[in-house]
């Protein structure tokens, strides 16, 4: 995804490049997009070329405020009759329940939103923070109730509902006395969609002029968060408040003297001092961080990633194996597993890495049975989370550290449905035992190859750091998903399955794969009957692998009679048989 940048960063970014070329240059830069545009696109950019004749057309036109709010009225009305809409229903091509209707809502609010915006830019933000409240209000609630045709309904909007609100924010900066202006913005910020991505940089940066009387705001804003310690959204806007108002000096004083209360003030001055590359400070910030946290805050990870980044490029190879184990440690996830093994030097250096981290999630486990609060709190900052083991995790170490037996015992406890949400280890278990049983001399085919890359993706998008969008970009830019499998593989390649054992494994994950089918067609759960035809293929797959294509064969029958009624799910069984080439549904 693409980084969106502000007016004021877009405008000021664009005169600085625009300053430093010469003008046959600049010409040449806009001939050759010219020479890009469609025949559509050509007249418009033609237009942008009449100098002050053309800014003089386009000056903002006071919309008629009253006939603009009555709009937005008549707008929700139709909203609540439901007249944007049908019912929901199955779309094939999405593979999902969507809403079905009259889609033509999105030219009614992205042209009402084109409406206030030339309230806003007129400058009367008292009217358009009216309008902008009421048709967020609308819009929101629509989307919430089922109310508006369509799929992923902000994407169908031309409108950037991001930058919307942060002018609706803005709108009430301007219009709020300085006494009453912390207060109200903080709670418009609350109770807007988007907050977790609204921030005040946003809200300054959304237009080119300046914020009045900014200095003071900035004083009565960062007295008045503080006031509301443990909440999450005040957390994060006070330090991103003190860090736009006192710099450096500001959050490593938050950070010293109320380390405890604001843990991510250290998160926020490590980031600090990494922008200017100050890495021996940064190494004191971190260990500074690291002695006064408790082990049970799992904010010590975010810390223990900046320590890893100074460390390597100040060389310290101690500190960074360190700051590897810390991070595992402080917020155990695969991600951090895999990056504490490359630092292994041989295959009993990691099996003694992979035991120290049982032992160590034993000790989180422990204490969390024993404590009587949860790892978070609904509205609490996640700064003040503890840390916790996620689901399955051990059973990635198991097979890492090749136990198959382990692994092994715990397919028969699991649930034949929730593999998709990673509630069961099937989701993984079954895939691994299956390739164990792939016959190697032969390429993975079409489903088994996407079961398994499936089975190794899934888990990297529930159970690791998602929340921490800092993670040190060494690691950041390597798949997570293949370096898993690599390991898995070479793990199956160095301690090999006896072939006793692992014609019970594949049979007990075969069984497994059966119930799953039957629990997903028989409840008729039609957005994953494709997962359990590919289920099918690839067990059908892995016996032609070692010869036995009748075996395949007979079970893709098997399910395909027993659930001949079952069009969909026949639909999907076929398209399945056609991508792998080898079998037939008929």
């Amino acid at each position: 995804m693409m980084k969106k940048l502000s007016l004021k960063k877009f405008i000021t970014e664009l005169s600085s490049r625009l300053e430093k070329l010469p003008y046959d240059e600049l010409r040449a830069i806009i001939l050759h997009h010219a020479e890009t545009l469609s025949p559509v696109e050509r007249e418009p950019f033609l237009d942008i070329f009449k100098g002050s004749e053309r800014r003089r057309e386009q000056k903002p036109v006071r919309t008629e405020a009253d006939y603009l709010l009555k709009e937005i009225d008549v707008f929700g009305k139709w909203v609540e009759n439901y007249e944007y809409t049908d019912g929901w229903g199955w779309d094939h091509e999405l593979r999902d329940e969507r809403a079905w209707g009259d889609e033509n809502w999105v030219y009614e609010v992205d042209g009402l939103f084109e409406e206030i915006d030339k309230l806003y830019e007129a400058g009367d933000y008292s009217l358009a923070r009216k309008a902008y409240e009421q048709l967020l209000g609308v819009y929101h609630g629509a989307v919430e109730d089922g109310q508006l045709a369509g799929y992923e309904h902000d994407e169908m909007l031309r409108s950037d509902l991001e930058e919307i609100s942060l002018k609706y924010l803005r709108c009430i900066y301007l219009t709020e006395k300085s006494a009453s202006r912390p207060k109200a913005l903080f709670g418009a910020i609350s109770s807007t969609y988007y907050n977790i991505s609204l921030t005040l940089e946003g809200i300054i940066n959304v237009s080119l002029e300046d914020l009045p009387d900014l200095d003071r705001f900035g004083r009565d804003w960062t007295a008045y968060l503080q006031k509301r310690k443990g909440d999450a959204l005040a957390t994060r806007l006070l330090k991103e408040a003190i860090g736009l108002f006192q710099g450096i000096e500001g959050l490593e004083a938050l950070a010293r003297e109320h380390g405890r209360e604001y843990p991510g003030a250290f998160v926020e001055w490590l980031d600090a001092l990494k922008e200017k590359r100050l890495y021996e400070d940064m190494v004191r910030a971190a260990e500074l961080g690291l002695e006064t946290l408790p082990d049970s805050f799992a904010i010590r990870a975010r810390i223990a990633d900046y320590l890893y980044s100074a460390a390597r490029e100040l060389k310290q190879e101690d500190l960074v194996k360190f700051a590897l184990k810390e991070a595992l440690y402080s917020a155990p996830s695969l991600a951090r597993i895999l990056n504490l093994l490359d630092s292994a030097e041989s295959q009993e250096q990691r099996t003694t890495l992979i035991d120290e981290a049982l032992s160590r999630f034993g000790e989180i486990q422990g204490r969390k049975g024993r404590s009587r609060t949860t790892a978070w709190t609904i509205g609490r900052s996640p700064d003040l989370d503890e840390n916790y083991v996620p689901e399955n995790l051990e059973m990635y170490c198991h097979l890492l550290r090749g136990d198959y037996s382990k692994v092994f015992s715990l397919i028969g406890k699991s649930k034949p449905l929730g593999w998709s949400h990673g509630e069961s280890p099937n989701f993984l278990a079954v895939p691994f035992f299956l390739f164990a049983g792939w016959n190697k001399d032969q390429p993975l085919t079409p489903n088994m190859a996407d079961l398994w890359n499936q089975a190794t993706l899934v888990h990297t998008m529930i159970h690791d750091d998602w929340e921490f969008d800092d993670y040190h970009e060494e690691l950041e830019s390597r798949d997570l998903g293949s370096r898993f499998r690599t390991y898995l593989e070479n793990v199956l390649t160095d301690q090999t399955i006896a072939e006793k054992d692992l014609k019970r494994y594949f049979h007990s994950a075969e069984k497994a794969a059966r119930k799953r089918v039957d629990a997903i067609v028989s409840n008729k759960f039609r957005t994953s009957y494709w997962k359990a035809a590919q289920l099918i293929l690839a067990i059908a797959e892995t016996y032609w692998s070692n010869g036995k294509l009748v075996e395949g064969q007979k079970l893709i029958d098997h399910f395909r009679g027993k659930y001949n009624r079952h069009s969909a799910f026949k639909s999907e069984l076929k398209g399945m048989a056609a991508k792998s080439r080898l079998f037939s549904v008929r």
